[in-house]
C-alpha cells in the first residue's frame, strides 16, 4: 500500500469510517482425485440475491437502490472432472463484474474444504454475466468499490455472503458430479446483437472481414455510417454472433446435467432507472431454457469480447428484455439437436497474475510497446457509450475529443477525463488493478481464455489468434470476458485512437489490449502454474448497506407503483397482488438456501389438495421473470413486501388459485383462493387477503 493510501486510510478512520482489508493464502491444491477413468460432471445454482438497500453496479452515479426483485440473481456451477481426475470449473455469477479478491476469496474457500481442496485458483473460470443490476459494494480495487455504483463503499458482509454462496454453488457441484459426457455445439444467432461503435470497429483491418462473413445471416439493418465513407454497415453484421455450448448429460439415462453457453453481448437490455436487482438478458435467458430443458438442468451463460456489443433493443425495457432472452434461450436450446464435437480430456490450466500497468514489451514484428504507469480515464467515459448516453453528455462529456499531444505516458493522444494530478490525488496509482489474473484451459478440440474486462469484438478476436498460433493446433479458441477481474475496457489501437466510449475507457492506453494477447500467448508457451501466493486488497472505506437506510425509506412509499411503471407491467387491474410483513433476518443469513427475500409462487387446487402451478410448461413462480417482489413499507424489525404475478398468462382463468409466500424465517403465508376470471371480471388494484396457509 502507498503512503498515500495509507493517510487517506487514516483520515478515513479519523472520520469513524474503517478502511478495509481483503486478505489470505491461495493454497496449492491437493494431487487430482483418483482416476475414474471416464469423464465426471456436477452441477449446482445457488440464490445469491442481497436483501433490498443496496446501490446496484454498473451504471455509476447514473445507477439505482434496489428495492426488490424482479428476476433473482443466481452463481451457477459446473465441475468437469477428466478421466485422471483433473477438474475444471465453470462459474458464472449475476454481477456486473469479477472483482479480483472475490475470485481468490472463493478459491481460497474451495481449498479448506475437504471435499475441494484437489481444486486450485488455476482450475476456475470465474465470471460475471454483467447484468447492471445487481449490488455494488463487492469490489475490492477501491476506485471501483467508489464509482461502479450510485453510491460509494466496501460492504465485507456482502462480499463474504457472495464468496461463500458461490463457494457453495462449487461445493454442492462437486458432490453431484457423475459420470457425464459434454459435446460442444455451434450456432450462429442473429439480431440479438448489434455493434454499438461502428466508427471505430470500421478503423480495424478486420472489420470488412468479420461483416462479409456474417452477410447471409438476418440483420438488424443500417445502423451507422463510416466516417468519410458512403457505405453502410449493418450493426448485427459488425460483431461476432456465434453461440457455443457445452451440454452436459448423463450417458446412462441421456438427461441434461447442464447446458453452458457463451455468447458475447452486454447484458443490459433493460433502463438504470430500474430500481430492482435482476440478471437482465441472460437471466430471461436461462430461466426459459432451464424451464425448457428441465429435470433440474443447470443452465449457465458466460459473456465474451462484448466492449462494443449491445443488445439489438429498439428501446430498453421489460418487454425487449424477454423477446431478446427468450431468442438467446431458443438458440440454446436448437443447439443442443444439431451436430457437435465431443469435449473430452486431459484437462490442462495454465495460470498466471501478469502486470497490466507500466509494461513494456515487444509484438510479434519487434515493434516495443508501453502501457501506461497508472489507470487514466479518458474525456469520453464520462458522456456514455453510443446507446447509452449520461446526464453529462449534454454538458459537453462527448466521445471523439482528443489531444493534441500526448499528455500522459502510455496513453497516446488520451484527453484526461480529469487533470492527472487531480486523479492521483483523489485515487493512488494502487486504487486500479496494477495486474490480472489469466488463465487458459485446454480441453480437446477447445480453448477456453479469460479476459479480465470488456474488450471489444475486434480485440477478442486478435486475442484468440494469437493463443491459437500458440497452442499450434485447430482447437477452436473461446474468450471468456468479464472473468477474474475488472480493468474496465481494452479495445485495440486503432479503435483507441479515436476515442470514443469504449477507447475513453480503456485505463492503461492503446497497448493494453495487445499486452494481454502477448500475457496469454506467453502463458500457453511457457504452461505456467500457479504457486502458492498470498494475496491482499485494500477496497478502501468499509459501509454497511442494506433495508432500513434511510434512502430506502424515502422511496418505499410510492415504490410498488412506480416499479410496476419501469418494468412496463400489464395495467394494475390485470396482474394479482399480496402483501405481507416479513421479520428483517439475519445477514448474511446462516444457511446457504436461506433466503435473503421473501420467495413467492402460485399453487392450484387439485384432486389431492395444494399442487404449484405449473401453465405454458412452466413453474409460475419467481425462479423466472413473471412476479416482482418490492419493500412498500421499513420498520426497524420487519419490512412490507407487495408481491405482484405480473403476466398471468397461460394459467386456467376458472382454476381455484392461491398466491404461496415463503418468509426469512420459514413459515408460509396464503392469499384467499381466486380464478383469474374472477379476479379480472371486477378490476381491482388492492392486495388480496392474506392469512395463514391451510
Amino acid at each position: 500500500m502507498t503512503r498515500t493510501h495509507s493517510l487517506a486510510c487514516v483520515l478515513l478512520v479519523l472520520l469513524l469510517v474503517a478502511c478495509a482489508r481483503v486478505g489470505g493464502t491461495l493454497p496449492t491444491p491437493d494431487a487430482p482425485r483418483a482416476p475414474a477413468g471416464e469423464l465426471r460432471a456436477g452441477a449446482a445454482e445457488v440464490d445469491i440475491t442481497p436483501p433490498p438497500g443496496y446501490p446496484m453496479a454498473g451504471h455509476s452515479l447514473e445507477g439505482r437502490v434496489g428495492l426488490g426483485v424482479w428476476t433473482r440473481l443466481h452463481a451457477r456451477a459446473i465441475v468437469l472432472e477428466d478421466a485422471d481426475g483433473r477438474p475444471l470449473v465453470l462459474l458464472s455469477a449475476d454481477l456486473y463484474a469479477i472483482s479480483g479478491g472475490l475470485a481468490d476469496a472463493i478459491a481460497e474457500r474451495l481449498g479448506r474444504n475437504p471435499t475441494t481442496k484437489h481444486i486450485g485458483r488455476e482450475h476456475l473460470v470465474v465470471g460475471a454475466t454483467h447484468t447492471h443490476h445487481g449490488p455494488s459494494g463487492f469490489d475490492t480495487a477501491r476506485a471501483y468499490a467508489m464509482h461502479s455504483g450510485p453510491e460509494a463503499g466496501f460492504d465485507p458482509l456482502l462480499f463474504g455472503f457472495l464468496a461463500d454462496r458461490m463457494a457453495a454453488a462449487v461445493e454442492q457441484a462437486v458432490s453431484n458430479r457423475r459420470a457425464a459426457t459434454v459435446t460442444r455445439h455451434t450456432v450462429a444467432v442473429p439480431t440479438v446483437a448489434r455493434n454499438r461503435s461502428i466508427e471505430p470497429f470500421l478503423q480495424n483491418a478486420e472489420a470488412e472481414q468479420i461483416v462479409a462473413a456474417n452477410t447471409n445471416l438476418p440483420g438488424c439493418g443500417p445502423h451507422a455510417e463510416a466516417e468519410g465513407s458512403a457505405a453502410l454497415v449493418d450493426a448485427c453484421h459488425a460483431v461476432d454472433p456465434l453461440l457455443e455450448t457445452l451440454h452436459v448429460t448423463d450417458p446412462a439415462s441421456g438427461q441434461s446435467i447442464a447446458v453452458v453457453g457463451f455468447f458475447a453481448v452486454h447484458a443490459t437490455a433493460m433502463p438504470n432507472r430500474t430500481e430492482l436487482y435482476h440478471g437482465d438478458l441472460f437471466a430471461a435467458a436461462t430461466a426459459r431454457a432451464r424451464d425448457t430443458f428441465g429435470n433440474g438442468t443447470v443452465v449457465a451463460l458466460f459473456n465474451g469480447a462484448e466492449g462494443d456489443v449491445s443488445p439489438n433493443w429498439a428501446e430498453q425495457g421489460r418487454q425487449a428484455t424477454l423477446a431478446l432472452g427468450h431468442a438467446l434461450a431458443e438458440a440454446m436450446v436448437v443447439s443442443v439437436d444439431e451436430p457437435g464435437s465431443p469435449v473430452s480430456g486431459p484437462f490442462q490450466a495454465w495460470h498466471a497474475v501478469a502486470p497490466i500497468a507500466d509494461t513494456t514489451f515487444e509484438d510479434a514484428r519487434g515493434a516495443s510497446h508501453r502501457t501506461g504507469r497508472r489507470a487514466v480515464p479518458g474525456y469520453g467515459m464520462a458522456g456514455g457509450a453510443e446507446d447509452g448516453r449520461t446526464r453529462h453528455f449534454g454538458k459537453g462529456r462527448r466521445e471523439g475529443v482528443r489531444a493534441n499531444r500526448e499528455r500522459v505516458r502510455g496513453h497516446g493522444h488520451k484527453r484526461p477525463l480529469v487533470p492527472v494530478p487531480l486523479l492521483a490525488l483523489a485515487h493512488p496509482r494502487r486504487d486500479f488493478p496494477l495486474d490480472a489474473p489469466l488463465t487458459v484451459h485446454r480441453l480437446s478440440g477447445l480453448t477456453l481464455v479469460t479476459l479480465p474486462g470488456e474488450f471489444t469484438t475486434v480485440m477478442g478476436r486478435r486475442i484468440a489468434q494469437a493463443v491459437a498460433e500458440a497452442t499450434r493446433d485447430d482447437a477452436r479458441v473461446v474468450t471468456v470476458g468479464l472473468a477474474g477481474e475488472y480493468l474496465s475496457y481494452f479495445t485495440t489501437p486503432q479503435e483507441y485512437a479515436l476515442q470514443h466510449y469504449e477507447g475513453a475507457s480503456t485505463l492503461y492506453g492503446p497497448a493494453a489490449g495487445p499486452l494481454v494477447a502477448h500475457h496469454l500467448a506467453g502463458i500457453v508457451r511457457s504452461r505456467a502454474q500457479l504457486q502458492e501466493r498470498s494475496f491482499a486488497y485494500r477496497p478502501g472505506a468499509t459501509r454497511t448497506f442494506g433495508p432500513t437506510r434511510r434512502v430506502v425509506r424515502q422511496r418505499v412509499d410510492d415504490a410498488l407503483e412506480r416499479i410496476l411503471g419501469q418494468l412496463d407491467a400489464l395495467p394494475r387491474h390485470r396482474t394479482v397482488e399480496l402483501t405481507v410483513v416479513d421479520a428483517i433476518g439475519p445477514w448474511p443469513p446462516a444457511g446457504v438456501d436461506s433466503p435473503t427475500t421473501p420467495r413467492v409462487g402460485i399453487e392450484t387446487q387439485g384432486d389431492d389438495g395444494w399442487v404449484p402451478l405449473v401453465a405454458n410448461g412452466r413453474p409460475v413462480n419467481d425462479a423466472g421473470e413473471r412476479f416482482v417482489t418490492v419493500v412498500t413499507g421499513v420498520s426497524d424489525d420487519a419490512l412490507t413486501w407487495s408481491l405482484v404475478w405480473l403476466d398471468p398468462a397461460g394459467a386456467d382463468p376458472s382454476a381455484p388459485l392461491r398466491m404461496v409466500v415463503k418468509r426469512s424465517d420459514g413459515t408460509r403465508v396464503c392469499s384467499s383462493t381466486f380464478t383469474l376470471a374472477e379476479h379480472w371480471q371486477a378490476p381491482r388494484t388492492d392486495p388480496l387477503p392474506a392469512a395463514a396457509c391451510q
